[in-house]
C-alpha cells in the first residue's frame, strides 16, 4: 500500500512537469552562454552587440541534446543584436537563418535575452560547460575586460569544456590562467579570419573592426591559430579548449561542446534514480536537472508504469529487476542506485546480481527487504494483517489501484497544489505480483554501502516502518531525515538534494 501511494505521487510530477517544460529538456546539466553588452563601435557608430547566429544556433542545438542553457552578459541587462545579423533587417544579409528568425518569434526565448544576469552573479559550479558567443560587441566588450578573463581561466582549470566563437574569442587575446600564461599556449584555435574581416568591410564600403584577431593572434608566442576558406563551417577541439571560426560555425563548435561533454561524464558521479509503485521516471522531475549540474543522471521508467504500453498483469519484480539493471550495465563505472519507496526492493536486487556495478545504494522513504521478503510481507507485517481499505483491486486482484479520494492525504498532503492535482488525475493501476514476490539477498548485497533518507510524516511507508527495516537491515551507514511526507523530493527538494550530495561525497 505504502509503495503504491509513492508511486501516484510521482505521477502527480509527471503533470507538473509538462506543465513545466518539454519532456527531459535540461536532464543532461547546465550550460552558460556569454553573450555582449550592448556597446558602439568607434569605427561605424553603430550601435553593437551579439550576432543572432552565434547565440541561437548554439542554444539550439544545446537544448535539443538536452541540456539546459542560461544566458548572461558581463554587466548584465538586455541583449542588442547586431542589425546585419537579424533575419528581418532590411539588408536582408541574414534572411535565410530561419534558426535565428524562429527564435526571435518565440517571446519565451527573446525573454532569455532580457534583463541578463550579470556574469559575476553566476555560480561556475553550476554549469558543465561556458560557450562565448560572437558579434560586434566582443571586439569592445570581451578583449580587456579583466574579470571575464578571469572567469574564463578558472572555468578553463576545472578541465570542463570552454567554447568561443567568431569575434568572441578575442576573448583569448588575452586571457591568462594561474600559471601567467595564455590559455591559448599550445594550443591550436581560430576565429573570425582576415579574408572574412576583408569581405565584411568592402561589404560595407569601411573598415569595421578596431583590429582583427587573426593578426593579433598570430603574434602571440607558442600557438597555433588556423582558418579555413571564408564563411566555411569550422570549429576546433584542442582539449578543453573549443573555438569557431565565424556565424556559420556555431552548430559545428556546439557539437564539439557536446562531444568533449560525452568525454567528461567520468569525472561526475552517476546517479540512476528508480521510481516507486503508480509513478513514472518523472517523478524525479523536481530535483534531477539541478542533480545534472554536477553528475550524470539517469531516471528510470518502470515497465507497466506512465507512458509504457506493457499491460501491467503478468509482470513480476524481476521484470522491474532486470529493466534497471539493464540501465545500470549501459553506464560508464559504477553509479549510485536511488530507489523511492517500492523502489527500495528492485534496487536491493539489482545491487545482489551486478555488485561490482554499484558504488552506493540510497534508500528514500523506501523499502529495505532481507532476504526472503517482499513488500506486502513487510507491510502485511507491520499492520498486523490488517486489510488497506484505500485499495481497489480488478476482478482477479492483478491490478490495484488507490482510492483516488485518499491519494493525497495519504502521500503528498505537503506538496504544490499542481501536483495533488495531478496525483489523481494520472493515476494508473499497479501490478500485484511485484509487491508479493521475495527476494534473493547475499552477501553480495550486505557489502555495499547503504544510505537511507528517512521522511517523518509519511503515511505511505511510515516512518515507525522505515526505522523498523533500518535496524533489521543493519548494515546501513548512515540515516538522514526530513520532515516531509512520501515525497521528500517534491516536498523540499534543495534538502534533498543537498543530502544527496552529501551522500556522493561521503568515502
Amino acid at each position: 500500500m505504502f509503495q503504491k501511494i509513492t508511486l501516484l505521487l510521482l505521477v502527480v510530477l509527471l503533470g507538473y512537469n509538462q506543465v513545466q517544460a518539454q519532456h527531459n529538456a535540461g536532464n543532461n546539466g547546465r550550460i552558460l552562454m556569454i553573450a555582449s553588452n550592448k556597446s558602439v563601435s568607434t569605427q561605424t557608430g553603430w550601435p553593437i552587440g551579439v550576432w543572432y547566429a552565434e547565440l541561437t544556433h548554439p542554444y539550439w542545438v544545446f537544448t535539443e541534446a538536452g541540456y539546459s542553457v542560461d544566458i548572461v552578459t558581463p554587466d548584465g541587462g538586455d541583449i542588442y543584436f547586431d542589425g546585419f545579423s537579424d533575419p528581418e533587417d532590411e539588408s536582408k544579409y541574414a534572411a535565410f537563418d530561419y534558426i535565428s528568425l524562429g527564435f526571435k518569434k518565440d517571446p519565451a526565448k527573446m525573454a532569455l535575452t532580457k534583463n541578463t544576469k550579470k556574469l559575476a552573479d553566476v555560480n561556475p559550479a553550476q554549469y558543465k560547460a561556458i560557450f562565448l558567443c560572437g558579434g560586434q560587441g566582443p571586439m569592445y566588450t570581451f578583449v580587456n575586460n579583466a574579470a571575464l578573463h578571469s572567469f574564463v581561466a578558472k572555468f578553463y582549470e576545472t578541465g570542463k569544456p570552454v567554447a568561443a566563437i567568431c569575434h568572441g574569442t578575442s576573448v583569448l587575446l588575452k586571457t591568462k590562467l594561474s600559471n601567467g600564461k595564455f590559455l591559448v599556449e599550445g594550443k591550436r584555435w581560430t576565429g573570425f579570419a582576415n579574408n572574412e574581416e576583408n569581405y565584411a568591410d568592402a561589404y560595407v564600403g569601411m573598415k569595421i573592426q578596431p583590429f582583427r584577431i587573426e593578426d593579433e593572434a598570430r603574434k602571440m608566442p607558442n600557438t597555433k591559430f588556423e582558418v579555413a576558406p571564408m564563411f566555411e563551417a569550422f570549429a576546433i577541439q584542442d582539449g578543453n579548449l573549443i573555438t569557431g571560426q565565424q556565424q556559420n560555425s556555431g552548430a559545428k563548435a556546439a557539437a564539439l561542446v557536446l562531444k568533449a561533454l560525452a568525454e567528461n561524464k567520468r569525472n561526475y558521479p552517476t546517479y540512476v534514480l528508480v521510481h516507486g509503485a503508480w509513478a513514472d521516471e518523472s517523478a524525479w522531475g523536481f530535483v534531477r536537472n539541478a542533480l545534472a549540474e554536477n553528475a550524470n543522471v539517469v531516471v528510470v521508467n518502470l515497465p507497466a508504469h506512465g507512458a509504457d504500453n506493457t499491460y501491467g498483469v503478468g509482470l513480476k519484480l524481476q521484470d522491474y529487476v532486470k529493466h534497471v539493471a539493464t540501465i545500470v550495465q549501459q553506464q560508464q563505472g559504477k553509479v549510485i542506485l536511488v530507489g523511492h519507496s517500492m523502489a527500495g526492493a528492485i534496487i536491493s536486487q539489482v545491487a545482489e546480481q551486478l555488485p561490482n556495478k554499484v558504488a552506493k545504494l540510497v534508500y528514500v522513504a523506501a523499502y529495505l527487504p532481507a532476504n526472503g521478503e517482499s513488500i506486502n510481507g513487510i507491510t502485511n507485517k507491520f499492520l498486523n494483517n490488517k486489510p488497506i481499505e484505500i485499495f481497489e483491486f480488478n476482478k482477479d486482484y492483478s491490478l490495484v489501484s488507490i482510492k483516488k479520494e485518499a491519494l493525497v492525504s495519504a502521500v503528498c498532503a505537503d506538496c504544490p497544489p499542481v501536483i495533488k492535482e495531478a496525483l489523481v488525475k494520472y493515476h494508473r493501476a499497479e501490478p500485484v505480483q511485484p509487491l508479493n514476490d521475495k527476494l534473493n539477498l547475499t552477501v553480495k548485497f550486505n557489502s555495499i554501502p547503504k544510505y537511507f533518507i528517512a521522511t517523518t510524516n509519511d503515511y505511505a511507508v511510515p516512518y515507525a516502518l522505515q526505522q523498523q527495516m533500518i535496524q533489521k537491515n543493519g548494515t546501513v551507514k548512515k540515516v538522514y531525515t526530513m520532515n516531509t511526507s512520501h515525497l521528500p523530493f517534491v516536498a523540499d527538494p534543495v534538502t534533498f538534494i543537498q543530502l544527496l550530495t552529501t551522500i556522493t561525497q561521503q568515502p
